[in-house]
């Protein structure tokens, strides 16, 4: 309760001390003395007093313009063009919107040379779209797509891989206007080289259907990689092949062809470096569900369905000893007409990587905590694919057919052999785990304009879903408790959702509202044939089936913006024999200043209620691994979890300078979550699905970024802090526990345009800390790493990349710690088609290296040695097309 009252003194002082400016818009037309519009004129508007700069743009193709700011005073608009004398004009406070027509007199001075020193604006606004200047931000040396993202205010990479604005994944990735393979932003941002942009937009309110945006708006965004003319209409990409010290290699190949109707890309990479083409959160957003393909539905659907069990060895990225990679994709986006388009992709991964951990676990317990040692080592196979159609049919101006298939097939195998020592007594263990998963989801939307302010809108979706475990477990002891030393378990999961909506959205001046009603349904079966389950259980099934009906009310357009929405929801589950009712209502609201398109403050407020997932209500018992075995949940199918999410996020961007300024804060709290409890003994543990009293989840970040013209440079850093605390039980007694993680990262990043030397100067601080309070403990690691990485460009044929990174890693009762280096001699001579060059990775650890990493279970601390892959040096050559 403190923390929302907290929240909500922050959202009254920002309201009180913001609400007193008003929103003011400049709108306007430059043209000269024939009335022809004058393009690329800068209109730059100016404090009279202070002759700072408040607000700058270019006039468009057109010669229009539109400058947005928030401060009542008065103001002096500047527009400058070579070709014309120079323009002034005196705005007076008063007037919220203003508009003018500028005629330029044409300037008649002889001119015999020109020098301008002027600082460029970093980007420009026309309407929804910000455009990045590209050549003012970039400095030539960049490689990749990403490496210019990077550069550009208010876009960032996160840490996996997906582009953000604003503090959120942006919606669409488009090149030249075609989607490029759906949410897998890495795909393109690792392989469109740099040399081909043309340019970058930001599209906010981002909606490729005239109607919707007209009606109802969008709050998507969606960002658009325009390539230059050269490269379309032809085959283009490098294939490129990489040999190195004990066996390592390479070979990537990302050949496209963009064309006016069309998009087609194919990307093969084969290594044994250590690059996963595929990372953990990619598998997990690509598995995420067919229902967010839904067009123009915000139905508040069941989250009853789970993600697939995630792969072991892919939570160890890169904290692997070996690892081969085998990666293969294909996209394409057509438009055939007017009407139809399509687009698709298909992903192919095959992985394969081998792990050395030790680790020292403690297992706590009301008597006497339980410590072991555990030398473990393991290999994996995994393999994936994901195929997706998406069709858009536009048969009028007026409606949209959109209908999207997917499908997702996994595979994954690993072997794990772990010798364990607790007690005084040396235990044997080998595993052997084979997982497959699918799921096949389709959609169909259909959206119709019946009237200019008023849209209907049809939508229905199946979802199917199967996950199969086979697990084998030997040791030289016995297990469980039992008179076995071996045993064999399948573990079967199945899912068949659907469901079918309606809405119908209205217009009305400047409001918007909407009432939407549909039904939902999914069937779930869950079993296990472990030979511990004496007789053999029968399958456990639950239904979900549901009716819902919402309404909602929004304004999204001037200074004070909102959304109102409530939904009811009846609610019938099943299991077995039993059947129970449940009457639901879920409130969401959302309020929003907007000071300018690129300045806003907002806070939200949403409700969620839902039903346990399947896996947590096992009937049966299963073993987990070689240590926790699985007991018959404590949890009734019937349960509602509610939580109530309360956020205040405060966004600025300034064009002219650069500068960046987000802050947020998230606040979940749940009256009660899916827990363990825990029994403990000394060679294994029994674990129990049961409820904890509540949760409480808070994630803050605050990130500033400036350009900083007088040393051509980008100063920018980022803080963060999450805190999560929840409960669970040790032998039946309730413990808190609490987990504090702050991260702190700041860079310095310089600009200087094709010169010898351009740098990356910064420092990463984390610290983890998780505390138990039934046995007043705590686990500590902290992380610090500086870094230097520098490049340049030697004459006019080579570049050099050096990076330099020191990391440290210290717990409670350990440290560790290595320097990393590596490098990169670049050999690219102007209209040859041939590139060659000299890398080093990680050079001075040429051996396996060990970090440290620390885990915190329901009922355990665990400090983990890790071996990581060793560096290497190569030579590499690379053919264009």
């Amino acid at each position: 309760m403190e923390s929302v009252k907290y929240i909500c003194f922050v959202l009254v002082f920002f309201i009180q001390h913001l609400c007193y400016s008003q929103n003011i818009v400049i709108e306007g037309i430059v043209v000269d003395n024939f009335d022809s519009p004058v393009s690329a004129a800068s209109v730059q508007l100016t404090d009279t007093l202070t002759n700072k700069t408040i607000s700058y743009t270019s006039t468009d193709s057109k010669g229009k313009f539109e400058l947005s700011f928030s401060n009542n005073k008065d103001y002096l608009l500047t527009v400058n063009h070579l070709s014309f004398e120079e323009y002034k004009q005196e705005i007076k406070y008063g007037n919220t919107t203003t508009r003018l027509k500028i005629i330029l007199q044409e300037s008649f001075e002889e001119l015999e040379e020109i020098v301008i020193i002027s600082q460029a604006a970093v980007a420009k606004q026309n309407g929804d779209t910000i455009s990045y200047n590209l050549k003012s931000l970039t400095t030539g040396n960049e490689q990749k797509l990403k490496d210019v993202i990077s550069k550009l205010p208010g876009l960032e990479i996160n840490d996996n891989g997906k582009i953000t604005t604003n503090g959120k994944v942006i919606n669409d990735l488009m090149v030249n206007g075609k989607k490029i393979f759906g949410d897998n932003h890495q795909m393109a941002t690792e392989n469109i080289n740099a040399e081909m942009l043309e340019g970058i937009d930001l599209l906010n309110n981002y909606e490729s259907f005239e109607a919707i945006k007209e009606i109802e708006g969008s709050d998507k965004t969606a960002l658009n990689i325009k390539i230059k003319e050269e490269y379309l209409g032809r085959i283009t990409g490098n294939v490129d092949a990489y040999g190195a010290y004990k066996e390592r290699y390479k070979v990537h190949s990302n050949l496209f062809r963009f064309g006016t109707k069309s998009n087609i890309t194919a990307i093969a990479d084969l290594n044994n470096t250590g690059e996963q083409a595929l990372s953990l959160k990619d598998y997990v957003n690509m598995s995420k569900s067919i229902k967010q393909d839904l067009r123009n539905n915000d139905a508040s659907l069941s989250s009853f369905i789970s993600l697939p069990s995630i792969p072991d060895f892919l939570l160890q990225n890169n904290n692997v000893e070996t690892k081969k990679s085998e990666f293969v994709s294909f996209d394409f986006a057509y438009n055939a007409s007017s009407k139809l388009s399509v687009n698709g992709f298909s992903i192919f991964d095959f992985t394969k990587s081998s792990e050395a951990v030790y680790s020292q676990k403690t297992f706590l317990n009301p008597g006497q905590h339980i410590t072991t040692f555990d030398n473990q080592t393991a290999t994996n196979r995994f393999f994936f694919n994901q195929t997706k159609l998406n069709l858009d049919y536009k048969p009028n101006r007026n409606s949209l057919l959109n209908y999207s298939v997917i499908f997702d097939p996994s595979n994954t195998k690993r072997n794990r052999y772990t010798g364990s020592e607790a007690l005084g007594m040396n235990s044997v263990y080998e595993e052997d785990n084979n997982r497959f998963n699918y799921t096949f989801g389709h959609q169909l939307s259909y959206i119709i304009r019946i009237a200019e302010n008023k849209l209907l809108s049809f939508n229905a979706f199946q979802e199917l879903k199967q996950n199969d475990d086979d697990y084998s477990l030997y040791s030289n002891q016995f297990l469980f408790n039992q008179s076995i030393n071996n045993l064999e378990q399948t573990k079967e999961l199945k899912k068949n959702e659907i469901g079918v909506f309606a809405k119908y959205t209205q217009k009305l001046n400047q409001h918007i509202l909407r009432v939407n009603s549909g039904y939902f349904s999914t069937r779930n079966r869950y079993s296990s044939d472990l030979v511990i389950n004496a007789p053999l259980a029968e399958a456990l099934r639950v239904d979900l089936d549901y009716q819902f009906l919402d309404a909602s009310v929004m304004k999204k357009t001037g200074f004070f913006q909102y959304r109102f929405k409530a939904e009811l929801r009846n609610s019938t589950t099943k299991s077995k024999d039993e059947k129970e009712n449940v009457f639901q209502f879920y409130p969401s609201a959302q309020l929003k200043l907007a000071f300018s398109q690129t300045h806003n403050l907002t806070f939200s407020y949403n409700r969620t209620l839902d039903f346990p997932k399947i896996e947590n209500l096992n009937d049966f018992f299963y073993a987990k691994d070689f240590r926790n075995l699985v007991m018959p949940s404590h949890i009734a199918f019937s349960e509602v979890f509610t939580q109530n999410i309360f956020s205040l996020n405060y966004f600025r961007f300034d064009l002219y300078h650069g500068t960046v300024f987000m802050a947020n804060t998230s606040l979940t709290k749940a009256d009660k979550s899916v827990t363990t409890n825990t029994l403990n003994y000394s060679d294994f543990n029994e674990i129990e699905n049961t409820i904890s009293p509540s949760y409480v989840s808070w994630n803050s970040n605050v990130s500033f970024e400036q350009r900083i013209s007088a040393l051509k440079s980008k100063f920018k850093v980022n803080a963060g802090h999450i805190l999560l605390k929840n409960y669970n039980f040790i032998n039946h007694l309730e413990n808190e526990s609490r987990t504090n993680i702050y991260t702190v990262r700041v860079s310095i990043i310089s600009n200087f345009k094709n010169e010898i030397f351009n740098y990356e100067a910064g420092i990463y601080f984390s610290e983890q800390n998780a505390e138990y309070s039934l046995f007043d403990n705590q686990n500590n690691i902290k992380r610090l790493s500086p870094l230097l990485n520098i490049n340049g460009r030697i004459k006019e044929n080579f570049r050099y990349y050096i990076n330099n990174s020191y990391e440290t890693f210290k717990t409670t009762s350990s440290d560790r710690s290595f320097y990393d280096l590596g490098f990169k001699l670049l050999y690219d001579k102007n209209e040859s088609k041939f590139r060659y060059w000299i890398e080093g990775v990680n050079i001075l650890n040429m051996n396996n290296p060990e970090i440290i990493d620390i885990t915190s279970g329901n009922n355990l601390f665990s400090m983990d040695v890790i071996r990581r892959m060793s560096g290497y040096i190569g030579i590499g050559a690379s053919y264009e097309f």
